[in-house]
């Protein structure tokens, strides 16, 4: 678990039933290669965040593999722009392999968005 000064943790998204939840009742925020599905609760202190990469658009475990790890640091990177709390999950949407500096940059503005 990771504290910030605004009292908010991040956690990793998990569970069948909160994942179906934020997709059934959550908004979404578009960028060039990310789509953030999120769902802000005030009960817990915490937001949950998962990341995805379709199947469809990368055929190969190591190619998905490799933009989960690409977003898990953009993520980090930014997790102070995190002020509300609940679910969020970051779906890349791309066709290619980017940089992992246009990932972190992407993330800044949606997570700007959010709050």
């Amino acid at each position: 678990m990771l504290t910030r000064k605004n009292d908010v943790s991040l956690k990793r998204l998990k569970g069948k039933k909160r994942i179906e939840l934020l997709f059934r009742k959550g908004w979404r925020l578009h960028s060039a290669h990310l789509i953030l599905h999120y769902l802000p609760l005030e009960q817990e202190a915490v937001f949950h965040l998962g990341v995805s990469v379709a199947k469809q658009r990368f055929k190969r475990a190591v190619d998905r593999n490799r933009i989960k790890r690409q977003l898990r640091v953009a993520i980090e990177s930014n997790k102070e722009l995190l002020s509300l709390s609940g679910f969020g999950m970051l779906i890349f949407k791309g066709r290619e392999q980017i940089e992992t500096n246009t990932l972190v940059l992407e993330c800044e503005t949606l997570f700007k968005q959010l709050n």
